[in-house]
């Protein structure tokens, strides 16, 4: 394959559209930094493998027309061939749902989607192969484009792993490896299945032993229940049943050892425990009762006292209520004449004050000759008058008689008030305390008439009624015990009575245990199978990675003189002039590591990234790269894409690097690109053209802004006047 020309539209750097003749043995990109010669080299790879390094996919941002596609036009053994990637929906914000299918023409021929993914993948592998496209194609472009990141990534950044698994995927063996974490990842899955079948299983097991262990216990009590003995205690134990009273012993006396004859035995021990805890109870209210003091009512001299208060009291109450109605009448009466005498007197008050208004010698009034100074005396005295003193003073005193007796009715009636309390409160004392003592009696009669013994007869003491019931408590938590332990004692005919269930449990248990044995058997065999099985897979993938590892290990072998001749070209460093590609096998991953050696004192770099300089670290990537493209990639494959290898190059390096590119220019079309005009142009010195059929274009960037970048294509010369050794 040989890429001759390529159109991008809203691709990376290049808004617009953007045609660029590629048809050249060696292609030369020169342009500053950002002004889009990487974007030749992106787009490329996307067209190919579909896959962007950026973060934000490959559109560009300034697009007029919002599509993306790119045009990769091609020679596969003399056809015209056109890849072309469109991205379905630009609109798409998340990077990673981007689609663009594949679409490839040959000739007039337009295949699409998987067809040309499978027609693409054959002629990339240059064979038949069953090695997914995204692999093989990301692969193809590793092999054929060198990017000025991945240089020193490639010694330095990477881990060993990472670098095997890259060099695996270039010679071919990537479809091996992927095999092989594949088979690695269920046979990591397979064995957390049957570790987790396994651990499903310990239940079952943990039932078989619970199984076991009630089958042998059971086996015990049936043993120890077929014992002579057992029937003599039964028996013993049966008669000690009826000293109790509750059953008659001819009534028991054919009652054999059984299951329904110690249920029947035992119910009525615990009824009559039952009956004996509530007569204790009982008992025990009772005394606690009894140590409660009775309350104590008033003596009948206080009751006496309080009722003479009280008839006293209320005796003088009546007498003082006597003279106050009367006393209220005289205030009244003696109230109503001082109103009579006023309203007389303001009448004379009147008069007088009228008829001194016509004093003469003669009454104004009555016409009798009067003395006018003693008449008019007279009537000022008259006018003057405010009211009869000694009426008033009657009345005052009455009053005051009157208040004074209210104020001690109304003591004397506080005084009752309080007396009959006091009175009625003592009664009731005194028939509380009565009542109390009429229950305290009732109710010790009551006990002492339901347990009746031949001890004395102490009705009516409270003392002695106390010790009765004390005797009467000691009693029945005698005989309570006594029952306790019968039934306890009992205890011992419960395997013996139970003998018929034991014998069913029993085979129950030994049937359950039959299955539950079987089932685990089976199990067991199956996880064992499956073990088996994973060891198998085991063998199976070292046996892979082993074959890997050999395979990469002979294509590097048959690499290494390549390398060592393409590292001699450059010749980085003044010793360390050697170069080797280790492999080995640890931790169970493949890692491959290059080594740089001096073989005058055989020493080794097995890290040459950190030992090297930066350019000379370049250098060395360099050469890795170009063996690894001939001599891994496909035989048809005839394009080398380096983006910008020349940055931390130094002069040396840089012109054995030249040297090198004229070397395997008959071999691979070189497109470069660079920053630097002056390495452009010896580049195209070095690599002009020297036939007709041999053609080395020039592309200079020249600009960028956002309708895109600037272009100028122009093709070299070729020498016209070759220089030719002549031998003497």
């Amino acid at each position: 394959m040989k890429i001759t020309g390529i159109t991008i539209a809203g691709f990376g750097g290049v808004s617009g559209e953007v045609n660029i003749d590629l048809n050249a043995d060696v292609v030369i990109v020169v342009g500053a930094n950002g002004y889009g010669k990487t974007t030749i080299c992106n787009a490329i790879s996307w067209a190919i493998s579909g896959r962007s390094s950026s973060t934000q996919g490959p559109r560009n941002l300034y697009s007029r027309s919002g599509t993306t596609t790119v045009e990769l036009q091609t020679d596969f053994d003399g056809d015209d061939v056109l890849i072309t990637r469109s991205l379905e929906n630009p609109d798409e914000t998340d990077s990673r749902k981007l689609r663009a299918p594949l679409r490839v023409r040959i000739q007039n021929e337009t295949l699409r989607g998987g067809d040309a993914e499978l027609w693409l993948r054959r002629n990339l592998a240059g064979s038949d192969t069953n090695e997914d496209f995204d692999t093989l194609a990301q692969s193809f472009v590793d092999s054929i484009y060198l990017k000025q990141e991945s240089l020193r990534e490639f010694l330095t950044g990477r881990q060993d792993t990472e670098r095997f698994e890259a060099v695996a995927s270039m010679v071919g063996a990537g479809r091996i490896r992927e095999f092989a974490d594949e088979l690695q990842s269920h046979k990591r899955a397979w064995v957390r299945a049957v570790n987790m079948a396994n651990s499903a299983l310990d239940g079952d097991r943990a039932k078989l032993e619970d199984l076991s262990t009630s089958l042998s216990a059971l086996e015990t009590e049936i043993t120890r229940a077929n014992a002579a003995e057992v029937t003599a205690r039964w028996r013993k134990w049966r008669d000690a049943v009826t000293t109790f009273g509750l059953l008659a012993a001819n009534e028991v006396e054919g009652w054999e050892l059984s299951e329904q004859s110690l249920i029947r035995l035992r119910a009525v021990l615990n009824q009559e425990r039952s009956a004996v805890e509530q007569d204790e109870v009982s008992l025990l209210a009772t005394r606690a009762e009894l140590n409660v003091p009775l309350p104590e009512g008033p003596a009948d001299s206080d009751l006496d006292r309080l009722e003479d208060q009280v008839a006293n009291l209320g005796s003088q109450k009546t007498a003082i209520e006597r003279e106050v109605l009367t006393l209220r009448v005289a205030v009244e009466q003696a109230d109503a004449a001082l109103r009579q005498a006023g309203s007389i007197r303001e009448d004379l008050a009147n008069m007088a004050t009228i008829l001194l208004r016509h004093v003469a010698d003669n009454c104004a009034a009555c016409g009798q000759e009067v003395d006018q100074d003693v008449y008019r005396r007279r009537l000022e005295s008259l006018a003057n008058e405010t009211e009869d003193r000694t009426l008033r003073e009657v009345a005052d005193l009455q009053r005051k008689r009157l208040e004074s007796l209210e104020a001690l009715l109304s003591t004397l009636s506080l005084q009752l008030a309080t007396a009959s309390d006091r009175h009625r409160t003592a009664l009731e004392q005194r028939a509380s305390a009565l009542a109390a003592k009429d229950y305290r009696e009732r109710r010790l009669n009551e006990v002492l008439t339901t347990h009746q013994d031949d001890q004395q007869d102490l009705e009516g003491e409270q003392d002695h009624g106390i010790k009765r019931i004390d005797l009467e408590l000691d009693r029945i938590a005698s005989r309570k015990s006594q029952i306790t332990q019968t039934l306890e004692s009992g205890r011992q005919f419960d395997a013996a009575a139970s003998l018929g269930s034991s014998k069913a449990r029993r085979d129950r248990l030994e049937i359950e245990s039959e299955a539950l044995r079987d089932s685990l058997a089976s199990s067991e065999q199956d996880i064992a199978a499956r073990r088996h099985t994973n060891e198998v897979a085991t063998e199976l993938l070292e046996a892979v990675k082993a074959d890997a590892e050999t395979f990469v290990a002979s294509r590097l072998t048959q690499l290494e003189p390549l390398l060592r001749q393409f590292y001699a070209a450059i010749d980085p460093h003044p010793t360390f002039r050697s170069v080797e590609i280790a492999t080995r096998q640890f931790g169970g991953k493949h890692r491959l590591t290059p080594v740089l050696r001096d073989d005058e004192l055989r020493v080794n770099v097995p890290e040459p990234g950190e030992t090297l300089s930066t350019s000379q670290a370049n250098a060395l990537a360099v050469s890795l790269f170009l063996s690894f493209n001939l001599g891994f990639a496909p035989t048809h494959v005839k394009s080398l894409i380096l983006d910008d290898p020349l940055q931390n190059l130094d002069d040396v390096h840089l012109l054995g690097l030249v040297d090198l590119l004229r070397k395997i220019l008959p071999h691979r079309q070189l497109i470069v690109t660079t920053h630097d005009h002056a390495f452009a142009s010896l580049l195209a010195r070095k690599l002009r053209p020297v036939s007709e059929d041999f053609r080395t274009t020039y592309i200079r960037f020249t600009k960028w802004d956002r309708n895109g970048p600037g272009v100028e294509q122009w093709d070299v010369p070729a020498e016209t006047n070759p220089m030719k050794l002549v031998p003497q």
